[in-house]
């Protein structure tokens, strides 16, 4: 992934310096960035309607110029409806999910129940990434329930693992930035829990599971970064050694309708890691809704497959 935003910006100039000369905007869901379809706009003036629009699905909106207006209100029906004055009006226009309350997603196995923090979607073993020493992606969870979850297991899918590797599994705590301009950014802090050393063989099959500590819960609304760490790697006779790229173990990542991964990305042209773990799907969303006036396809935005099996606590 390169982290040159210049080109980026180049595409967006005629667009965030569209206002200066005509009213033009380009709806977006506030919290996926992703561009929104056929939105309702009604324009105002002392508070009487003048004109109600559609906004289009191939280019930003121009608003006409014809008619005299004081506010705008923009409204679909899974969105909640948002109204401004006319002064207020930017080329972006952040709209809100209406907030839908769903049953607790619960998988049976026997008698055993377990709320799944993830998602399980198709493969896209093309897009599987290598497990680093250091923190380089992992993907965001959290408890969205109203109270305590015990986390009893988690599961990750390996694509490749051509030597014996010793790792970790970490959860980290974090901050999320505000999402700007399709930057979402987080600040990973200290570990929230860390486990022993593991270990994963070419014989062992590619579905992972790993029991967590009994007394190991997540508070309601507690994010955590999850991630694997590699510790080291063994060659056929035991001894540590450090294989090549193409050689080191990677994680499956599966289509996503969320959110969740966060990572650094990797200049070309210099040839550097960024310092920033990045929201990847927010990025790409923003750049696809302010570029191209469209969602991007979905076999580009992916997660790494890992999920957190719980269950509230007694």
């Amino acid at each position: 992934m390169e982290e040159n935003l210049d080109g980026k910006l180049l595409c967006l100039l005629l667009l965030l310096s569209a206002p200066l000369f005509s009213q033009v905007f380009v709806p977006i869901d506030k919290d996926t960035h992703e561009f929104i379809e056929d939105v309702n706009y009604t324009l105002y003036n002392n508070e009487k309607l003048v004109f109600t629009g559609a906004t289009l699905n191939d280019a930003a909106t121009k608003l006409p110029s014809d008619k005299v207006f004081d506010s705008i209100s923009f409204s679909r029906v899974d969105y909640e409806t948002l109204g401004f004055a006319k002064s207020s009006i930017d080329s972006v226009i952040y709209l809100s999910k209406k907030v839908i309350y769903l049953d607790e997603l619960v998988v049976s196995s026997g008698t055993e129940k377990h709320i799944v923090l993830g998602e399980t979607n198709r493969f896209v073993n093309s897009q599987s990434r290598p497990v680093n020493k250091e923190l380089n992606w992992g993907i965001l969870l959290v408890n969205t329930f109203q109270e305590n979850l015990q986390l009893d297991k988690m599961i990750f899918h390996t694509a490749q693992v051509k030597h014996k590797t010793a790792y970790k599994i970490n959860f980290s705590e974090v901050r999320e930035t505000t999402p700007s301009i399709g930057h979402q950014f987080i600040d990973p802090g200290k570990l929230y829990y860390s486990s022993d050393i593991l270990y994963i063989s070419p014989k062992d099959k590619s579905r992972v599971e790993v029991v967590l500590p009994a007394d190991l819960s997540l508070p309601p609304n507690k994010p955590v970064l999850v991630w694997i760490q590699v510790i080291e790697y063994y060659d056929k006779e035991g001894q540590v050694f450090d294989p090549v790229e193409k050689e080191r173990t990677k994680i499956k990542f599966q289509l996503s309708n969320r959110s969740d991964l966060y990572s650094k990305t990797y200049n070309i042209s210099t040839k550097q890691t960024s310092s920033n773990l990045i929201n990847i799907n927010v990025m790409i969303n923003y750049d696809f809704a302010t570029a191209f006036f469209k969602k991007p396809h979905k076999s580009i935005l992916v997660t790494p497959a890992i999920l957190l099996y719980a269950s509230k606590k007694k």
